[in-house]
């Protein structure tokens, strides 16, 4: 009777214990889901304020598979009137140092990037890290259409010495967004 006793009791406890946390998380979750959403949307929408600011509105976003294998969204950049004016592409390079590179990227109706906002990264904090954080080195996307591609392989964008990775995984992201436009402007999404 004592050894049954010495192998139930625990067992109930740490089910006991179990239930209680698993409770616990499931009501945490519940609670602060809507707060977490809310948070992401908002963050979405100034990243396409951010990287789209003539634009009045922008409609949902669609997410497409690039002819590369890549996921992307974009979301039409609308002005007051309801036309476009570009395109707001959530994007992701591979390549990065520290993993893939999560970008905000407004494309103008031409094809010309508008500006570069970095949505989530994993590099470095004392290199790549600083990197994502410095308008000056993101404004050099600025202007670029048809591909981007870093001056060491034949390109116009300038990479960061020591953040040679970083760099590769910020033109693939942008690289991307600049394919979603090319499938949008052809026709073959809508």
């Amino acid at each position: 009777m004592n050894k049954i006793k010495e192998f139930v009791v625990p067992t109930v406890t740490l089910f006991a214990i179990c239930l209680v946390a698993s409770v616990l998380l499931g009501l945490t979750d519940k609670v602060t889901a809507p707060r977490i959403e809310k948070i992401a949307y908002e963050t979405q929408q100034n990243a396409m304020k951010e990287v789209m600011p003539d634009a009045a509105s922008f409609n949902e976003g669609k997410e497409i598979v690039l002819e590369n294998g890549i996921s992307v969204e974009y979301s039409k950049a609308l002005s007051s009137d309801g036309s476009i004016v570009g395109y707001a592409v959530t994007s992701t390079g591979k390549g990065g140092y520290g993993g893939d590179i999560k970008l905000m990227v407004g494309v103008d109706i031409g094809g010309k990037v508008t500006k570069v906002s970095v949505l989530e990264q994993e590099e470095t904090a004392s290199i790549g890290g600083k990197l994502m954080n410095q308008e000056a080195f993101l404004n050099r996307f600025i202007g670029v259409e048809g591909f981007a591609a870093l001056k060491k392989n034949g390109g116009t964008v300038d990479a960061v010495s020591g953040a040679t990775k970083t760099s590769t995984g910020l033109t693939d992201a942008v690289n991307n967004a600049l394919l979603c436009w090319q499938s949008l402007n052809k026709g073959e999404v809508s």
